[in-house]
This record gives structure tokens, C-alpha cells and sequence, in this order.
């Protein structure tokens, strides 16, 4: 691989570069090798550094790195819907049975609940044990996280089981609630009650072909990139196809929605910068507007950032159906003539007549006529 690593980068889709301001550290906080460098005109990554762990692919909310060797839909492919399954890391040599993939961090709450979804209920992680002295980084807290946020998004009794070595998890236990004090905790109990369960007999390599890498490293400026490139993000959209098929607790369902309020200018911003293709720019003779599709929002908070009239509300969605709805407009706002200039307008509101610079001179006549009265 160029540079001596299996990552790539498309800095196109960085919320960063978008929005010109250093919003978001998630891949480079996460970085154990402090392999990333982030800025509003570039995701640089130093391969000499990079271990190839993974753990930004997961992290990154508009799915700016992806990894040869490792793809979400291969890895539930993999999987093929057993009951329960071994995972091993690739620092592990005892690779009797299961799968492998580069490195644990790889594996989220929404990849193991999409893998849930389809049958999987018990998650062996035997490449645990060489997580504190592995160079990828230490993927326990990481795991524990992800059991956690499956508990709380199904409840105890009906959340999928990752099943950590007895050791690792008294251990670790202590040191992880004092960064997770408000996340709901898994006893060890919990973690091994179905551990007798059969495994998966076969050992596959959950590999993909090796696909052709010119983004490396983004380092071109915000003026030589295409900000209204976009992309669903694997993670998210392999979770919303399983959606319907998942025992959710109630308002559990990680996702959120967008709502546009009167304030709204028509800049369309929001939608040219989205990186998932969420939010979208509709445009034709008639007018122009904003169209949705939560299924795609990641709730990046973006275009609440690049909104110049706080016109964007966020808001937690709870029913399933509005996830999975297909696409619907925010604002629309339809083309209309100025009396007074002629001009080629979108009116804000249905009872708005005048082009918001008739508006202004309008209000600056009133006002000078009021004066000359005095």
C-alpha cells in the first residue's frame, strides 16, 4: 500500500473542511498513534505512524476513512447470519475458528446490531487478551461501550452478548466506569450467560480487493475540493436497511431528524455542504428547496453549524417509520416577480409582495417621509 498503510481518506467529506472551522476531533482523539492531523483545509494522516487500527472508520460521522482489507457489508456477509460467532483481531495467532478482521475497534454498536438483526446473538472476542500491550491500541473500553449501547438500545433480556474474557472484564471494569459513569453498565453475569451456545465451525477472512487509493491523504485546500460530493455512510445505512427487523426500547432508535423554520433564506448551504446526502438541494424552474431522508442523517451537525439564520432545528426521532419514510422537502420556496423592480425573487413568506431590497427602500422612504412630517 502506498505509504505503508491499509487506510484511505477522502477529506472531501470531513465536516472540518466543510464548515471551515475544527468542529470535530472524533478520528484524531481516537488515533492511539496520534497519526492524524486535522485542520479547515485538510485530514492528513502520517503513514509511518498509522497502525492500521481502524478505529476512525467507526468514529468518523461522514465516513471520511475507509480500510482495504476491511468492509462493513463483507463483515456481516461473513458472519452469515450464526447464532454465535468468534472474532478475532489480527494481533491474535489462535485463529481456530471464526472470523478475522484487522483490528476490534472496527466493530461498533451498529455494525453488531445489524449483524443482531440478522441472527447473530453472541459475539467471542478472543483477540481481547492482547489488547493492552497490542500497538493498535486498547479496544476493552471500546467493547465494553459497545455493549453498553446495545444494552440501551434493547434492553438487558434481548441485547446481542459480547462475551469478554472473565480476566480482561475484572479488570477493566473498575477504570471504564470512570469514563462511562452515565452509560448503562453489563455484569459479568450478563456478558456470559449464553456462552455455551455452538460456534461458528470455520475460520474466513473478512477481506475485500484492494480498491484503488488516491485520497492518502487530503491535503488539498478548501477551494480544490468538491464540497457537494456525498456519500451515505456504511455503518449508518446497513443499520437503517435492518431497522424494522430490531427489538428497540422506546425512543431508543439512535437517530435524528431536521426541521427548517420561516427564517430560512434559500441560501440552500445546508444541502450543497451534506455529507451523507441527507439533506439535499432541489432545484428547478419553479423554485428551490431543501429535501431529507433521515435514514442518512448521521447527525454530523453540520449544517446547524453553516446555517447563517439558526433556521435548522435538531430533534430525536422516536418512530421508526419516520427513519425509513422516503425523502420529503423542508422548504420549498417558489419563484416570484418584484412589483416595484422586476426582479426575480424567493419570498420568504406567502403574503411577502416586494424583493428584500424594494423591502428596505420601501421601509427607508417610509422613514424619511416620517421625518419630513416632523
Amino acid at each position: 500500500m502506498p505509504g505503508g498503510t491499509a487506510l484511505s481518506i477522502d477529506g472531501e467529506l470531513c465536516v472540518n473542511l466543510r464548515g471551515r472551522t475544527l468542529s470535530c476531533r472524533a478520528c484524531a482523539t481516537l488515533c492511539v498513534s496520534s497519526a492524524l492531523k486535522l485542520s479547515e483545509d485538510a485530514v492528513t494522516l502520517n503513514a509511518d505512524k498509522c497502525t492500521d487500527c481502524g478505529a476512525c472508520l467507526p468514529a468518523c460521522p461522514t465516513g471520511v476513512f475507509s480500510m482495504q482489507g476491511f468492509s462493513p457489508s463483507h463483515f456481516l456477509h461473513e458472519l452469515n447470519s450464526h447464532d454465535e460467532v468468534h472474532i478475532h483481531c489480527s494481533a491474535n495467532t489462535d485463529k481456530t475458528e471464526g472470523i478475522s478482521i484487522p483490528c476490534l475497534h472496527l466493530l461498533d454498536a451498529r455494525l453488531a446490531a445489524t449483524a443482531f438483526a440478522a441472527g447473530t446473538r453472541i459475539f467471542h472476542l478472543p483477540g481481547l487478551d492482547h489488547c493492552e500491550q497490542c500497538d493498535k491500541g486498547n479496544a476493552i473500553h471500546h467493547i465494553i461501550t459497545t455493549q453498553n449501547r446495545l444494552t440501551q438500545w434493547f434492553g438487558i433480556d434481548s441485547a446481542p452478548q459480547m462475551i469478554i474474557p472473565t480476566a480482561l472484564l475484572a479488570e477493566q471494569k473498575g477504570e471504564h466506569q470512570q469514563h462511562e459513569k452515565q452509560s448503562p453498565q453489563i455484569s459479568r453475569r450478563q456478558f456470559l450467560q449464553r456462552a455455551g451456545l455452538r460456534v461458528v465451525a470455520s475460520v474466513n477472512l473478512c477481506s475485500t480487493p484492494a480498491e484503488a487509493d488516491d485520497t492518502l491523504r487530503s491535503q488539498h485546500g478548501f477551494n480544490h475540493i468538491n464540497i457537494e460530493h456525498q456519500r451515505p455512510v456504511a455503518y449508518q445505512s446497513l443499520l437503517a436497511e435492518k431497522l424494522t427487523e430490531l427489538p428497540w426500547v422506546a425512543n431508543e432508535i439512535p437517530w435524528y431528524g431536521r426541521a427548517i423554520n420561516h427564517e430560512c433564506n434559500a441560501c440552500l448551504a445546508c444541502g450543497q455542504r451534506c455529507p451523507t446526502g441527507a439533506l439535499q438541494v432541489e432545484h428547478n424552474d419553479a423554485g428551490r428547496g431543501i429535501s431529507f431522508k433521515t435514514e442518512l442523517c448521521t447527525d454530523c451537525g453540520l449544517c446547524t453549524q453553516l446555517c447563517p439564520m439558526d433556521a435548522i432545528r435538531r430533534y430525536k426521532v422516536t418512530d421508526i417509520t419516520e427513519v425509513i419514510a422516503p425523502r420529503s422537502a423542508l422548504m420549498y420556496r417558489y419563484h416570484s416577480t418584484c412589483p416595484h423592480c422586476a426582479g426575480d425573487f424567493l419570498p420568504q413568506a406567502e403574503d411577502e409582495e416586494l424583493c428584500s431590497t424594494c423591502q428596505k427602500e420601501q421601509a427607508l422612504e417610509s422613514e424619511w417621509l416620517g421625518l419630513a412630517q416632523q
